[in-house]
């Protein structure tokens, strides 16, 4: 019988080269049962690991955003006569995290679209087709786990004192909608005011624009910001701390005599006009600030 011919050419090249990719990382991430969430990761084992990539994976050699360098951190993590300090799964995913992306670029990126890993569903074709081509760019190849991994990642090592402050993603709407639910401020105690406004300082001195509503309503509304406010009560005060904290939109309610004299001035001076705000700036006012004079034509 005729032994069969070998099938050549390029499109058989990258089949193998598929066939290769899918057996690093099906081999490599098999070791998910063992992941701790980085709960055992120490500030000297990240050290340890930045040395490693510095000495072993040069740049010169294994460019950044290639499949070169994917690749040959996967096998050095998985031969274990090379792999001599890292053991555990949750160092072998922190030094592929650092070596591929330290950044953390493909999360931010991903988070300016809205996307979270632990609600994957809530994706169109469209934002599906923005990951795929964004994580291509940065690991070589599509790596969903990236995703997984980069989020976790943030919350456990790198969420100490981050405020992200680069997104454009509209959102301030929603979450000014959010607000139309909320009776009263009458069950924030005073201590939990204060907690808020020495929040609100430390996101104007953190954040390069604490102004910029996009950003804001973002840093508000992702549940692994290191602002921590989850019930909206919270949410709507430290808002206004931020955005509002002299109640010009309240002011503007008073002395405008019509909606579109009020909706230019709140463009004007805030950059955003919302009917809702108005609300909630006087249930504000009359929690903690009732002795304050909104405009001499206050009634």
């Amino acid at each position: 019988m005729k032994k069969k011919k070998q099938v050549e050419g390029p499109l058989h090249s990258k089949f193998c080269k598929d066939e290769r990719l899918l057996f690093y990382k099906k081999r490599f991430y098999a070791e998910d049962k063992d992941f701790h969430f980085f709960e055992s990761l120490t500030s000297e084992q990240i050290e340890i690991i930045g040395q490693t990539l510095e000495q072993s994976f040069p740049d010169s050699q294994y460019p950044q955003n290639s499949l070169i360098r994917y690749l040959a951190i996967l096998d050095y993590l998985m031969d274990s006569k090379r792999n001599h300090n890292f053991k555990s799964f949750d160092e072998k995913i922190a030094f592929l995290i650092q070596g591929i992306d330290p950044s953390l670029s493909i999360y931010y990126q991903l988070l300016t679209i809205g996307y979270s890993s632990s609600n994957p569903s809530n994706m169109g074709r469209e934002q599906a087709l923005t990951i795929i081509h964004f994580i291509e760019g940065f690991v070589g190849t599509f790596d969903p786990q990236f995703l997984k991994y980069e989020e976790i990642y943030f919350r456990k090592v790198l969420k100490e004192g981050k405020v992200l402050s680069h997104i454009k993603r509209e959102g301030h709407k929603a979450l000014l909608d959010s607000f139309k639910g909320i009776p009263s401020f009458d069950n924030v105690k005073d201590i939990e005011f204060s907690r808020l406004s020495r929040k609100a300082d430390y996101y104007a001195t953190v954040c390069d624009n604490p102004k910029d509503i996009h950003i804001l309503c973002f840093n508000i509304c992702n549940p692994n910001s290191v602002l921590e406010l989850f019930d909206i009560a919270s949410k709507a005060i430290f808002f206004i701390l931020v955005i509002d904290p002299e109640l010009k939109a309240l002011k503007t309610y008073v002395e405008e005599s019509n909606i579109a004299q009020m909706r230019e001035r709140m463009m004007g001076e805030l950059g955003f006009y919302h009917e809702g705000l108005i609300r909630l700036e006087e249930l504000y006012r009359k929690r903690f600030f009732p002795e304050m004079t909104i405009s001499e034509w206050s009634y």
